[in-house]
């Protein structure tokens, strides 16, 4: 009888949490995510389904060790002014509006592959608009073209999104062996990008540019970079030479100790400075999310999970396109981290192949450009951009984000069944 109770209250509360964060609001009530999901996890210890002890068990520590060090990494990237160095010289060196879009897509892209691509995007968005601005060009195209392409350049590496960080926990494989098959997917998903949006604003593109505002100022700390630089280098040879993906969490919790304690020294940045930075918003959806799967996993239910959805991933290439076209449903209905966290324990029921794991990571997140709500990128740069007086509509961001959608997943389902032994 107990059991049957787990089960249909954790039934419950699984559906009604993804349902919320679906809809994202309650009539004028706007429903955050990290809160709708640690209430979730709340309500599996309220209902009695975990156990206090079974609650912090079911927390990923390394997943959360991975976010907060590179979280603390981006955080002195942005005080020093790497972020408006980047952008600014982008533009600086921009001949026409497709060069500027071009360059300011694949900076976003390497820089998205490289730290979270939503700490990128929050960072980035302020100063491409200003440097928009002071070119006299419409800001729209280049906020949609940053959103897209920092969804698309963190698909290359295992710290390039949150999604992508549990994703290689889970599934073992080591960041090399990761990026070897993922940067190529993402090289050529980057270059139908750039196209793709150039061709779905070539109208606003075509006017020319001009430089008579001049460009925003850039303020650096010039030592405080040099040393905060030097750290992140050294965290990203780490992470390539890392022969498993359990050192990853270690090598960046210990990179974003050191920027804690040398950066200040270097600049005029405290430590508290830095913390205070950190968006802790996506700590708290990982912990709500990880809990409420831990009662999901005790209950039985994601043992039913797994039974209902292994028969559909029969074969190995029926498997990935059915994984591939349900990740790209699920993360435009209830984003692609409670996707990824949800499908993960399918594709571990169906034996955890390194070809399932690689078509979550990129499938999950190459859906996310369809629609601002599929990403919290999308609407982490939409909404600073409204902050900026930069209103960036649902049809401007689809008329462009839906073919790279399309085009993306295609590509890249293509590539892995080639670039994956069998």
């Amino acid at each position: 009888m107990a059991s049957e109770y787990a089960l249909v209250a954790a039934t419950v509360i699984f559906v009604a949490t993804y349902v919320l964060i679906s809809v994202r609001s309650l009539g004028r009530l706007r429903l955050d995510r990290p809160a709708v999901a640690l209430l979730g996890g709340a309500l599996m210890l309220v209902a009695g389904i975990l156990t206090p002890a079974e609650a912090l068990s079911s927390i990923n520590l390394d997943v959360i060790l991975l976010l907060v060090g590179m979280m603390i990494l981006v955080s002195g990237l942005d005080v020093c002014g790497f972020f408006d160095l980047v952008s600014t010289r982008v533009a600086a060196r921009a001949r026409s509006q497709a060069t500027f879009l071009a360059g300011l897509m694949v900076a976003a892209a390497f820089l998205s592959a490289l730290v979270l691509n939503d700490a990128m995007a929050l960072l980035m968005t302020p100063i491409v608009v200003r440097s928009a601005r002071s070119l006299k060009v419409r800001p729209v195209p280049y906020l949609v073209g940053l959103a897209v392409a920092a969804n698309v350049g963190s698909v290359a590496s295992e710290i390039g999104n949150p999604q992508n960080a549990y994703i290689a926990i889970e599934s073992g494989i080591p960041f090399l062996s990761f990026s070897a098959v993922l940067l190529p997917v993402m090289l050529v998903c980057l270059a139908l990008s750039v196209g793709l949006v150039w061709l779905a604003f070539r109208k606003d593109l075509a006017a020319p540019i001009s430089r008579a505002a001049g460009l925003p100022p850039i303020r650096l700390q010039r030592n405080g970079l040099v040393v905060t630089l030097g750290i992140g280098l050294g965290m990203v040879a780490g992470f390539f030479l890392s022969p498993t993906p359990a050192w990853l969490p270690l090598i960046a919790i210990a990179g974003g100790a050191f920027v804690l304690f040398f950066l200040p020294f270097a600049s005029t940045t405290s430590a508290r400075v830095l913390v205070g930075k950190v968006d802790w918003t996506i700590v708290l959806f990982f912990v709500g999310l990880f809990v409420l799967l831990g009662g999901v996993q005790v209950s039985g239910l994601s043992a039913g999970i797994q039974s209902g959805f292994t028969s559909a991933l029969g074969g190995r290439s029926g498997g990935l396109a059915w994984l591939t076209g349900l990740s790209a449903l699920l993360s435009n209905l209830i984003s692609n981290v409670p996707a990824v966290l949800l499908l993960g324990q399918v594709v571990q029921g169906a034996g955890g192949s390194r070809l399932l794991w690689l078509a979550l990571a990129s499938s999950s997140t190459l859906a996310g450009n369809a629609t601002i709500l599929g990403a919290a990128c999308n609407v982490i740069v939409v909404q600073i951009a409204s902050r900026e007086g930069i209103e960036v509509s649902m049809k401007d961001f689809v008329k462009a984000g839906l073919p790279v959608t399309l085009a993306t997943l295609a590509v890249s389902t293509l590539l892995l069944v080639l670039l994956v032994p069998a």
